[in-house]
């Protein structure tokens, strides 16, 4: 990719040349002649303008409109983007997309380096989709000869990867693994490229919550987003963002009141709660053998009985059995 002037209108432009040692290439220049095409078929605010496309001294070129910015891959970094802010990107890559899917066409190349960001042409920042060179009408996605897969397996869809028909779901799916990436700062699998092939088409995505602080609202969506039976995912890509919108605003899970504190009353302690002996209670007098043998029947039942029994012999009486008879 050049930065390039047309000298016929004297404007700046991006200019795509082929590499001078694919041009003799049959298949990639087959895909580069699509890209033209499908480029110049769509007519979107936010798909980058095709100028021009020809052959000079053997050399296909496409001059497209210069975005003067960066790319979505950029801004992330590794860090993510504010929630808002990212709603407001992706909300315009779906309209791009549906607006392909409309038209019968599917991108199949949807990542962050794909998605331009300027904000020198409005008020706002703008984007504009790029590179629609794996963009096909329906059928299947793009293969080489070889049988190999075409495009950037970190944000493809199963379908995509295992060479089944593909359709504006197949985007979608990629539009919700760069939802993950933008919120999170890195895309939903990592590692090697079998491995992260072996996410997509095995594995369910983690949650976006792991990462980051957000409504858990959003790992619904992500996980609806990136459904592997493309049945079961959001029928649109307007759809999934206005999802992610609505969980990415929703309130906060209510948190529970707490609990009244609970106050204990102070009791006095068993040993200051015993009554005192009856020897020293006001108005009663006792001999000190009375009173030491009531106080001890006081505190336990056993000196009880025997006090009992021995004020009974005192006075005449005679145990039989369990009954106490007083001899003449």
């Amino acid at each position: 990719m050049y930065r390039a002037t047309d000298i016929r209108l004297g404007r700046k432009v991006a200019l795509k040349v082929i590499a001078e040692h694919l041009t003799e290439d049959p298949e990639f220049r087959e895909r580069f002649v699509d890209e033209a095409r499908n480029t110049s078929a769509i007519d979107h605010a936010n798909v980058v303008p095709l100028y021009d496309f020809g052959e000079v001294d053997g050399l296909l070129y496409i001059a497209m409109r210069l975005v003067e910015g960066s790319d979505m891959a950029s801004l992330i970094k590794g860090e993510p983007l504010a929630p808002q802010r990212a709603i407001s990107l992706l909300s315009q890559v779906a309209e791009a997309l549906d607006n392909l899917h409309e038209r019968g066409l599917v991108h199949l190349d949807v990542k962050p380096a794909n998605v331009l960001v300027t904000s020198r042409e409005s008020a706002t920042e703008h984007i504009y989709v790029a590179d629609f060179g794996l963009t096909r009408r329906g059928a299947t996605g793009h293969r080489t000869r070889g049988g190999d897969f075409l495009g950037s397996p970190t944000y493809a869809a199963p379908e995509h990867l295992r060479g089944e028909p593909v359709d504006g779901r197949t985007d979608a799916y990629s539009l919700a693994c760069v939802l993950f990436a933008c919120l999170s700062g890195r895309p939903p699998f990592q590692g090697q490229v079998p491995e992260v092939i072996q996410g997509h088409l095995n594995r369910e995505p983690p949650a976006l919550t792991e990462f980051v602080s957000l409504p858990p609202a959003i790992d619904d969506v992500i996980r609806r987003g990136m459904s592997k039976q493309p049945g079961q995912r959001y029928a649109s890509c307007r759809e999934l963002i206005a999802a992610a919108r609505q969980a990415l605003t929703a309130p906060p899970r209510p948190v529970a009141p707490p609990r009244p504190q609970q106050t204990f009353q102070q009791f006095p302690s068993p040993s200051s709660r015993r009554r005192p002996p009856p020897g020293s209670r006001p108005g009663r007098s006792r001999s000190p053998r009375t009173a030491t043998r009531s106080a001890c029947a006081h505190r336990c039942p056993r000196a009880a009985r025997r006090s009992a029994r021995s004020a009974a012999e005192t006075a005449g009486w005679r145990p039989c059995w369990s009954v106490w008879w007083r001899s003449a």
